[in-house]
Order: structure tokens, then sequence, then C-alpha cells
């Protein structure tokens, strides 16, 4: 009878365990960036002005990205265009990505549409964006690769596209000579709401983070 009993208890400890154990991975696994139809271009236009917050205060800048994406996929890489669209105190930012782009992560559902995720910036070896602003004695603010920066998704619920939101931390960053104060800092803040949406053959399709 006691061995009965004992039998029956390891058997639903068991069970329990394989049940945790398939629901663990389930609950971690990444997310994926999708269309409704491939190939497609990814496009993100921004919300309202991105804020670039360093020590030499806050730059606000309109910024579009687009990418390819020809499958579902867990990281899609999207290439960022500032134009002239940055400015700081009322003077105008001119910006060279220097052939850096954004590599984004699709990673943990959060809630019913939002998904978490990390930005890296990439960039060739040696290079950066540079945020030059002229009438600061030709202050340079640049950029260099790196990883990680925290991001999230929000799927919409009354349109075919979702919101990139960014609110990052620790971003670093260098000051050159010709800006108010100079040297190599991993203060920095970025901050704005992108919309990304979807084209294919010139039309426009659904895309979601799921």
């Amino acid at each position: 009878m006691k061995t009965s009993r004992k039998l029956r208890s390891a058997l639903l400890a068991l069970i329990a365990f394989c049940a945790l154990a398939a629901l663990g991975p389930a609950q971690s696994q990444a997310g994926e960036f999708t269309a409704a139809e491939y190939p497609a271009t990814i496009t993100g236009q921004n919300v309202g002005v991105h804020e670039l917050t360093t020590e030499i205060g806050v730059m606000e800048c309109e910024m579009t990205f687009d990418g390819p994406l020809v499958e579902p996929s867990e990281t899609l890489t999207v290439v960022p265009t500032y134009g002239t669209g940055c400015t700081i105190e009322g003077l105008m930012v001119h910006v060279s990505n220097n052939g850096c782009d954004f590599l984004l992560h699709a990673g943990e559902t959060l809630g019913e549409h939002e998904v978490g995720g990390t930005m890296d910036i990439q960039c060739p070896v040696g290079n950066a964006i540079d945020f030059e602003i002229t009438a600061m004695m030709f202050c340079h603010l640049t950029v260099p690769a790196q990883e990680g920066l925290a991001v999230k998704f929000q799927n919409s619920t009354m349109f075919p596209d979702a919101h990139l939101n960014t609110n990052v931390q620790g971003l670093t960053y260098r000051l050159d000579p010709g800006c108010p104060v100079v040297g190599n800092y991993n203060n920095g803040t970025y901050t704005g709401t992108t919309t990304v949406k979807a084209d294919h053959g010139g039309m426009g399709t659904g895309f979601a983070v799921y």
C-alpha cells in the first residue's frame, strides 16, 4: 500500500516536471519578425521626434530606416537615415552613417501585443555614426558599434503594422575636440517611437512581431 502511494507520488512529480520543462522553452523562445507576403521591404518612420541625450544636451532627430525581410526571422537588419532632421539647441546637425546599420533582435513575448527585444549598432571596423554640429567649432559626436540595447515591439490592433519603442540607456559615445566637453562616455540615452511597416511588390502588406 505504501509502495503504491510512493510510486503514484513519484509518477505525479515526474509528470509535473515534464510539463514545466515543456513550458519553460516556450516562454523563453525568441520572437520573429513576420510579413504577410515575402520578400518584403521593411520601413520605419518616426512618430514625433527621437531624442539623443548626451553631455552636450538633448539632440532631437527625425529618422527613417529600411531593410529586407525574405522570410520569418528572429533578426532584422535596417539602415537608418537621418538626413538633415537633427538639431541640438536649434543648431543643425549633419549625420553620416559611415556604413553603420541597426540589427534588431526579437525577444520574448511580454504581453498580448508586446514583444521585447534588443538592438545592435553594427559598423565597419574603425567606423561610427557621426553627428557633426558645425556651429560648435565642428563638434563631432560619434556613436560606435555596440550590442544589447533594449527595445520593445508593439503590434498594432488597428493597422497591419507595429511600433518600435526605443528607450536605450547607457549608450556609448565620444565627444571630439571642438565640443564643449571632450572624452568617451557611456551615459547616453536614446528615446523615440517608430512605426514599422512592410511592402511587397510596391504594395503595403502586413507586418508583426510574434
